[in-house]
């Protein structure tokens, strides 16, 4: 299967490219929208949208073997707030809305478990497409800024024979520019090395949204906190070690955190008071797994708060603040070797902070992680704009493979980070014309079939065919006169015999 086939490039050939920047923020055409959680808007508007695609195939059962993606998907709803709806979807041998966009509150929570317990790994078929279908049809009426749908499969696509797959394919290839119009992003989730992750990944590109591999159960849960961060775009507190620093502006913090089977993690607050999964204060809510923490603490005292990790990889502090870094970067794919440019600023209470004297004491920098681990200062310049308050970037990534972008806000008591997710690939296609196949599975792979310039080759046909009718016909006419011309002549010399 061709790496980034037809499905990217029939939405270039509709108009839409996914590969680009959002523009929003001071140097773009729309300017910064609020946290989800900092304005005044209203609900359906200031948070977002989504809906889960959960595969229920009998694939899943080498794939995921542990339903990992019904635990991931458990900690993802909990990650969310209030202001967020989630809808789930299961497709297997067809697609089923087992629970409509449904505001992500405490009382909704039961909902949203038994919806994700009906999933299984027992159907045959894999239909994809009605997956999709199902997920947009929920999407359709969403008035949210942030809509997405978010699949978690193997993408074996699975049909009971080859012919109703590539139609499938087709179907799905003609949904895509659906999705884009409607200001839907479609990311992917592909589980263990067993999966087609490079339709996966060809999925997500041609939607707008992201890919992700999951090999370990510890990678899909890191995986769906990205996901958190990629969607929802919050700050984060940076770990100093084991320890983490709240200031005043922040109203709530999330801390996710990452650890080894059979540990439990203490968590102890500036006042040193220990919190555990058994024992916490009412102002915390503590969702334990095996491999995770997930700790939300609503208005949280100011100070240093120390956590015990047994894994170093993977923790976050989500943190809800009136005081956040924002950017006008926020795309998921960029093109190798393209010039990547954008904004960055702090924001107070959904405005951007301009006050000199504050804006002294805030230390801005920027750093790129590429995909073998090491990391490089990215410069930050003034933008020029004439409030003032906003800085600008551009670096060039030269090497394919996943990015992290890291913006940081330093103060004397002010720490801010915000981590920007993003993957460098080959560019593609630059013409859809070249490619009439669409990308599948390994098993509906078909042969580029040559573009022939069929033009010419018909005008020569048209006329060749002209000559041949014109020649026939004056053929014809010549043997019509000379047929007549006999029968007149036969009738002369008959009425000559009878005189």
């Amino acid at each position: 299967m061709k790496r980034l086939g037809v499905l990217f490039a029939v939405l270039v050939f509709f108009g839409f490219t996914p590969l680009s920047f959002s523009g929003d923020g001071p140097s773009g055409e729309k300017s910064a929208q609020p946290a989800a959680r900092e304005a005044g808007h209203s609900e359906q508007s200031k948070g977002a949208d989504i809906v889960l695609l959960i595969d229920s195939s009998g694939s899943m059962r080498k794939t995921d073997p542990q339903n990992n993606r019904k635990t991931s998907a458990k900690l993802f709803i909990s990650l969310l707030g209030s202001d967020d709806r989630v809808g789930i979807v299961s497709f297997g041998d067809s697609a089923k809305l087992l629970l409509p966009l449904t505001r992500d509150t405490k009382e909704n929570y039961g909902r949203f478990i038994s919806a994700i317990n009906k999933i299984s790994s027992r159907e045959f078929s894999t239909n994809i497409y009605e997956g999709v279908k199902k997920g947009l049809d929920e999407l359709k009426t969403s008035v949210s800024s942030k809509k997405v749908l978010l699949l978690l499969s193997d993408g074996k696509l699975t049909l009971g024979s080859k012919e109703k797959e590539a139609e499938a394919l087709s179907s799905l290839s003609a949904l895509l520019p659906e999705l884009a119009k409607s200001g839907i992003t479609l990311s992917t989730i592909a589980f263990s090395n067993q999966s087609d992750a490079t339709f996966l990944e060809d999925l997500a590109r041609a939607g707008g949204g992201f890919f992700k591999l999951a090999l370990t159960d510890q990678d899909i849960h890191v995986i769906f906190a990205l996901m958190f961060e990629k969607i929802k775009a919050p700050d984060e507190v940076p770990f100093d070690g084991d320890s983490f620093s709240i200031d005043k502006d922040i109203k709530e913090a999330i801390v996710f955190i990452s650890k080894k089977a059979g540990t439990m993690t203490t968590l102890v607050d500036p006042s040193r008071k220990k919190n555990t999964p058994a024992k916490f204060g009412q102002n915390i809510q503590w969702y334990e797994t095996k491999l995770f923490d997930l700790i939300t603490i609503r208005e949280p005292v100011s100070g240093k708060w120390k956590v015990n990790l047994s894994k170093k990889e993977g923790n976050k502090v989500f943190v809800i603040t009136n005081l956040s870094i924002k950017s006008s970067f926020n795309t998921n794919f960029v093109n190798k070797n393209e010039k990547v440019r954008g904004d960055v600023w702090l924001e107070r209470d959904g405005g951007i902070l301009k006050e000199k004297g504050i804006l002294d004491q805030i230390a801005l920098s920027a750093e790129l992680t590429g995909p073998d681990g090491k990391s490089s200062k990215v410069e930050l310049r003034s933008s020029g704009q004439p409030e003032g308050g906003v800085s600008s970037f551009e670096f060039v990534v030269p090497q394919t493979g996943d990015y992290a972008l890291t913006l940081m806000a330093d103060g004397k008591t002010f720490k801010r980070t915000k981590s920007l997710q993003f993957k460098v690939v080959e560019p593609a296609p630059a013409s859809p014309a070249a490619e009439k196949n669409l990308p599948g599975p390994e098993s509906n792979k078909k042969p580029v079939v040559p573009v022939i310039a069929w033009e010419p080759v018909l005008i020569k046909f048209g006329i060749v065919n002209a000559v041949l009718l014109a020649s026939a016909g004056t053929l014809f006419l010549i043997q019509k006169i000379k047929e007549r011309w006999k029968t007149r002549k036969t009738k002369k010399k008959g009425g000559a015999s009878k005189k």
